[in-house]
């Protein structure tokens, strides 16, 4: 357990320095408000284990206006001091039998991350406010996972159509799915934090996020008993609510460095018109009111599929490592 969440994660730096750095938002900066805590609280889902501090999320939600005040208290002193106390940080890691394959395999069990419900909190408060600015303004429109109104029908319904209008249209199609190892454990931490930054993260939200993952420590929970604390400084927070948005932003803009030299032929373009006349094959082949647009990658997650117009198997590649993403 312990070399899985501290191996360390190497980030190309000639990467990093394409990506545009954008105005900081220096609203981001203010202190929690009471508003804000209370409405994390609300969006708190009932039974659920409790972190290593034992408090479940019942007892935050049910606390009324007392508990909550203390807790914004809390959170108010955090954010101006820039720390946050261990239990907000630390995990309990909990495993779960897949029900194939050996027993004895530990690569057969699935840890469950339990954490503190006011670090969930806190958590939840940044997430509300990383969606609402910085993430649906930077994430691109391929990607359907974690995000509000979106879903797996979204992806299968386009590459159902990306099918569809490529045989009418006479158009050749090759796609590589690709589906990423420990997606969330791989993520460099010393990358995402600058590209956070670089897209208008502000110094103190940027390190409330950085202090939910900074120094944070697991512990096992087997048959009751609890082990001796093992350090995590690899990926982003797993059972977190920020990890997933955290990730597809840090996966969009590995998708977007290594895309960026492909030429336009590199991609598949589908023709179509906006006039209502969807299924009028002809209409499409006309020369006028028609638009194309560039497809090259279909995003769920962690899972993608890259799709373009002719076959790149006899292209010779560019010699250039910095185009390889993140």
């Amino acid at each position: 357990m312990t070399g899985m969440c501290s191996t360390d994660r190497s980030v190309q730096d000639a990467a990093l320095q394409r990506i545009p750095h954008l105005p900081l938002i220096e609203e981001l900066d203010d202190p929690p408000t009471l508003e804000e805590t209370i409405t994390a609280i609300g969006q708190l889902k009932s039974h659920k284990a409790a972190g290593i501090d034992g408090i479940p999320p019942e007892i935050w939600k049910m606390g009324g206006i007392v508990l909550h005040s203390k807790l914004h208290e809390l959170l108010v002193c955090c954010w101006e001091q820039g720390n946050l106390p261990q239990d907000l940080r630390d995990a309990v890691v909990i495993t779960l039998y897949k029900n194939k394959g050996e027993k004895s395999d530990c690569s057969n069990y699935r840890g469950i991350t339990l954490l503190s419900i006011a670090g969930k909190v806190l958590a939840r408060i940044l997430l509300n406010r990383l969606v609402s600015t910085i993430a649906e303004e930077n994430l691109p429109e391929s990607q359907c996972g974690f995000r509000s109104n979106r879903g797996t029908t979204d992806m299968v319904f386009v590459l159902r159509q990306l099918e569809e209008k490529c045989r009418e249209q006479n158009k050749g199609l090759y796609i590589t799915f690709v589906d990423l190892t420990k997606a969330f454990d791989t993520v460099s931490r010393t990358g995402l934090w600058r590209i956070l930054e670089w897209l208008g993260c502000p110094p103190k939200f940027l390190q409330m996020v950085i202090q939910l993952h900074q120094n944070q420590q697991g512990h096992v929970r087997l048959n009751g008993d609890v082990s001796e604390p093992f350090p995590i400084s690899n990926g982003v927070k797993q059972g977190c609510v920020l990890a997933p948005t955290l990730f597809s932003i840090f996966f969009s803009k590995m998708i977007e460095q290594a895309t960026e030299d492909l030429v336009p032929e590199d991609g598949v373009y589908v023709r179509y018109r906006l006039d209502g006349s969807l299924f009028n094959l002809r209409r499409l082949q006309a020369h006028t009111k028609t638009q194309e647009r560039l497809i090259r990658d279909l995003l769920f997650a962690d899972d993608a599929a890259l799709a373009v117009q002719k076959s790149l198997e006899k292209q010779k590649p560019e010699g250039n490592d910095q185009n390889q993403g993140l």
